[in-house]
């Protein structure tokens, strides 16, 4: 079986935004004033009117949504495992998410002349045209990029101390990283879990209304579990396999009671059998 350094890469998304706002010492002294108080706020103007960021920022969260989906966690500091078998689907995808956001602040680069003018009229008084970058400087505040990692190998030290301290150094790297591929696998228990429960709740009530995502997102996680089982962990399979029977037409469902009732016991077994992973 191949090591994990084969099996997988660590990656990190990075997403930097203009959050077009600027703190008004002199406004909020005002307030202060108004209602006798000291250190009560502070007064941030809005530079640019919010909507107009807006699919920016709509485009980042998608990135980021997408990264948890087709990732697993790993430590604390941000980083991601990326599987080396959703490697080719992740990079098609975040390209995509690149050139959307890319595209999306050239446009708002070609509107910030006009989008300053209207924040002249908005905020009358307390406009301030030091508060704008110029475009050059704006368009530097934009960004979105990935970065990999190889994860180390523990049979390669090189670390100039004795060979006994080598020993305990290998041992508690090879203990945190057994913990952190138990966490990994974790995470994709605790994905069908939510699934599958939430199917399992909404079809053993007669009168429960649902939404077709139901069936939707189990569809969604059965395309892309296996490709993030990098352990190739055979209960997970056999539970992908499972899944696959509960994929059924949502209105068929809320129109057939004994085919809703069915599938809610089918879906009650497999959620019986990935509990036990968390006993």
């Amino acid at each position: 079986m191949k090591s994990l350094p084969e099996k997988a890469l660590l990656v990190n998304l990075t997403i930097s935004q203009w959050c077009a706002r600027k703190y008004d010492r002199k406004v909020s002294q005002k307030i202060e004033e108004a209602h006798n108080t000291r250190n009560a706020g502070r007064f941030n103007k809005i530079l640019i009117a919010e909507n107009e960021l807006k699919e920016i920022q709509k485009i980042a969260g998608a990135a980021r949504s997408f990264l948890y989906e087709n990732t697993l966690p790993w430590g604390d500091n941000g980083d991601r495992l990326l599987p080396a078998t959703n490697y080719f689907e992740f990079i098609a995808k975040y390209n995509d998410f690149k050139y959307q956001f890319h595209s999306a602040v050239d446009s708002f680069i070609t509107q910030y002349p006009h989008l300053k003018e209207d924040a002249r009229q908005r905020l009358n008084g307390m406009f301030q045209e030091s508060d704008y970058p110029p475009i050059s400087d704006v368009r530097t505040k934009f960004a979105i990029q990935i970065s990999f990692m190889t994860i180390s190998d523990t049979t390669d030290f090189r670390l100039e101390i004795d060979q006994k301290e080598i020993s305990v150094l290998k041992h508690q790297i090879e203990t945190e990283l057994n913990t952190r591929i138990s966490q990994a696998t974790r995470n994709i228990w605790v994905r069908i879990r939510e699934a599958v429960g939430h199917m399992v709740e909404k079809l053993s009530e007669q009168k429960a209304i649902f939404r077709d995502s139901l069936v939707a997102n189990i569809s969604e996680l059965i395309d892309i579990l296996p490709r993030l089982n990098f352990t190739q962990d055979e209960n997970v399979m056999e539970t992908i396999e499972s899944m696959k029977h509960l994929l059924i037409d949502p209105e068929l469902l809320r129109n057939d009671d004994l085919l809703r009732s069915k599938k809610a016991l089918e879906a009650k077994q497999i959620l019986d059998k990935v509990n036990e992973f968390f006993a």
